[in-house]
């Protein structure tokens, strides 16, 4: 499948929710098709927050998040990713605080899922570009994300993007109990005045990638 003819689309705090939804549904059919979960209200509270309105949504404006979704030239969604601040996820942070303290500048990098025909295309990398220079833009220093352990590929992709294991952790699931890999990056700083320009950012750096 070429994806020459893509566009990248923020999911802006005044997307319609018709558009929320979609990338939502999206986002749990790819859970469900590469790892055989199914929707759980405690893993997924982040996707619900989708469908809210600001401050509640944890990738709205307010909230120094962001998420975005990839359509194919007939408009369908393709691929999505997101991130948004540490402090979403409690566990998490309390978890991390030898290494990141407070967590007030750490970010989590999420939900970069891409259909199977989209892959091996460099439009990972791109997504991966994208956030960043958001998350650069809200002022994050790090970059913080895992992946199961059982997905040597993804493992792959995100060290190929410059992120570097540095622990795992494991939880129970309907599977068993399952084992993710904690990955971080450092980010550069780039100064943004105002929120037009952070989204302009964020857009300008997936295009460019």
């Amino acid at each position: 499948m070429p994806i020459d003819n893509f566009s990248i689309e923020w999911l802006t705090d005044d997307a319609q929710a018709a558009v929320r939804a979609e990338a939502r549904t999206f986002c749990l059919r790819m859970i469900k098709n590469v790892y055989g979960i199914d929707y759980t209200p405690a893993w997924h509270s982040d996707l619900d927050s989708l469908l809210l309105a600001q401050p509640d949504n944890w990738f709205s404006l307010e909230r120094h998040g962001s998420f975005l979704v990839v359509r194919d030239g007939d408009g369908h969604i393709i691929a999505t990713g997101g991130l948004y601040a540490l402090e979403n996820k409690p566990s998490t942070k309390e978890r991390l605080r030898n290494r990141y303290g407070d967590g007030e500048k750490v970010c989590q990098i999420v939900r970069v899922y891409i259909e199977p025909c989209a892959r091996r295309k460099g439009l990972g990398t791109k997504i991966v570009a994208a956030l960043e220079s958001r998350a650069s833009a809200f002022d994050y220093t790090s970059s913080y994300l895992h992946a199961d352990v059982q997905t040597p590929e993804t493992l792959s992709f995100w060290k190929a993007q410059g992120y570097g294991a540095f622990g795992h952790f494991s939880y129970p699931s309907n599977r068993g109990t399952e084992t993710s890999v904690d990955f971080d990056k450092p980010l550069r700083y780039e100064r943004c005045g105002n929120a037009k320009s952070i989204l302009d950012i964020g857009l300008s750096a997936a295009i460019r990638g």
